[in-house]
């Protein structure tokens, strides 16, 4: 790894300060341009449109997530003989945007190094490059491309036109986005929750066209919010799930909830609909092309898998070590897809989800009249699935939600965890000057200390050693995937976030976890910490 600060002033760069772009509309006329600067340098006939060309020439539109802010252009040429990437922002100077920097920068890779050189030297933008962008390029260079998503689904929304999507999300962002997360009565981040279902809404609409006749179901609908969105705008549906959620009261009379176990003796009664979709669905995943194979040959589905689970309702378990949970697991629904006779088509979404491939089936991969054939074979294949004794073994979801926070699991595992990643953290660091809390490393990284059988019992666990992490704040902090020990927060921190969340200040009477058990002790006095540093 090498990081370069000068980039050679080249005639080429100077020319594309001619070169700028105010609007999609100005592409056109910036390619006219550059040709001619391309003859001008004798380039033109490097530049081809053939994958086997030396250069490679790419203009991209940057689109900011506020609809109302400027967007940015960058120029892109791929050089694939000297191996590197170069960007140079051909934004006019007048939109002030803030998408991308307005240096030129490169990536190149020589003598087993990857390069990164810039056209600046005092920037924010420089610090951005330097410590995020170029790390993740590493890791994705190091990537092996062994996942069946990465493989077969490159693209991001292949199946809808990408400019559309910008637009419609965006309408819809600012009709119900706000007013969503303010209103929000669920425990969980209505920042993450509401905008992710607001994509996903777009999506379907675009993918739909003409919704007024559009009729759905979505099977394990959890908050609802899915549905209102999609009803609102117009299509007809329903949604069902196996608990009812606090914030369906406060949906408007013509959104369809219905508080419902589904079982394979009633699934039937979903399939009149036209789309059958699986968000989220968890148990009910593999279920949703069983529902729309049982309702006509005309069914469609919509399916974002998330959590593994098999026919039955048990644990999905990976069968094949080369590839992630996420990426057999997709094969694994994939191939159960095509073997109903669905035509299946993989999608990238966007929305703020590791877990954001979907499965879109509009067709059958058989003819009508093989329909009751197929699905016989289905039937079969739920018998073998389920096991049937005169008995129905699938397992649905409990309507009593199942407290699953660590905090059920054996207080002992819990603390020896806690005691082993600060052990970890603070070992090696210099501990006989300023306090120290230790050294930042990957989550990854950390979970390789536990012991397989502890991980278990934190598996059953929704989020896992993350959960325990989070639990523990006032020890550790999250960030961005990494976890560091925490300086412990002063009485008057902790009354300045009270005040600021307009809550109560409650006075601890735990001890100090930092007292007892770090190194160096606690760095705040004893009338200063929030925490006790002794039992009086």
């Amino acid at each position: 790894m090498e990081y370069n600060k000068n980039l050679s002033n080249s005639f080429f760069y100077k020319s594309l300060d001619d070169l700028k772009i105010n609007n999609s509309c100005a592409v056109t006329q910036f390619y006219e341009r550059l040709m001619i600067t391309l003859d001008q340098l004798n380039l033109e006939n490097k530049l081809e449109t053939n994958l086997n060309s030396t250069l490679e020439c790419l203009v991209i539109e940057l689109l900011p997530k506020n609809y109302d802010e400027n967007h940015a252009y960058q120029f892109i040429v791929i050089d694939k003989e000297k191996v590197t990437v170069t960007f140079y922002d051909i934004t006019v100077s007048d939109n002030n945007q803030i998408l991308c920097p307005n240096f030129t920068y490169c990536f190149s890779y020589k003598s087993n190094k990857l390069i990164l050189k810039a056209f600046s030297e005092n920037s924010k933008s420089i610090s951005w490059l330097k410590e995020c962008v170029f790390p993740q390029v590493i890791k994705w260079a190091e990537e092996p491309e062994l996942d069946l998503h990465k493989k077969n689904c490159k693209d991001s929304l292949s199946l809808i036109c990408s400019d559309k999507f910008y637009d419609k999300y965006n309408e819809l962002k600012i009709k119900y986005g706000k007013a969503l997360v303010k209103i929000w009565p669920e425990c969980t981040d209505p920042s993450k929750f509401v905008y992710e279902d607001i994509s996903i809404a777009t999506y379907l609409l675009l993918l739909w066209g003409n919704t007024s006749n559009t009729t759905f179901v979505d099977v394990g609908c959890g908050n609802g919010l899915l549905v209102y969105i999609l009803t609102m705008e117009g299509c007809i549906g329903l949604g069902v799930d196996v608990r009812k959620r606090g914030i369906w009261d406060m949906y408007p009379n013509n959104v369809k909830l219905e508080e419902k176990t589904i079982t394979p003796g009633n699934i039937k009664d979903l399939s009149k609909y036209e789309w059958i979709i699986g968000n989220h669905s968890d148990e009910l995943t593999p279920w949703i092309p069983v529902i729309a194979a049982q309702g006509s040959y005309n069914n469609k589905f919509f399916l974002l898998p998330c959590c593994a689970f098999n026919l039955n309702g048990t644990k999905y378990k990976r069968r094949d070590s080369s590839k992630s949970q996420y990426a057999d697991y997709l094969e694994y629904i994939k191939s159960l897809c095509e073997d109903f006779g669905f035509d299946v088509k993989l999608d990238r979404l966007k929305i703020p989800s590791t877990k954001r491939i979907c499965l879109v089936s509009e067709n059958r991969s058989y003819q009508a009249e093989e329909y009751e054939k197929y699905c016989y074979f289905i039937q079969d294949t739920l018998n073998i699935a389920l096991r049937i004794n005169n008995n129905l073994n699938f397992k649905a979801r409990e309507k009593v939600e199942k407290v699953r926070n660590c905090t059920q699991v054996d207080k002992d595992i819990l603390e020896w965890i806690v005691q082993c990643i600060a052990k970890y953290l603070i070992q090696g660091c210099e501990l006989e000057r300023a306090w120290s809390s230790g050294k930042e490393v990957e989550i990854a990284e950390v979970i390789k200390l536990i012991p397989e059988n502890m991980l278990k019992n934190l598996k059953s666990e929704c989020g896992g050693l993350q959960t325990l992490l989070r639990n523990n704040h006032h020890i550790f902090k999250v960030i961005k995937g990494k976890v560091q020990i925490r300086y412990p927060k002063s009485i008057e921190e902790v009354k300045k976030t009270m005040k600021h969340t307009k809550k109560a200040f409650k006075v601890q009477v735990k001890r100090c976890w930092f007292y007892d058990n770090h190194p160096q002790g606690c760095p705040l006095s004893d009338d200063s910490c929030s925490f006790l540093h002794f039992v009086k």
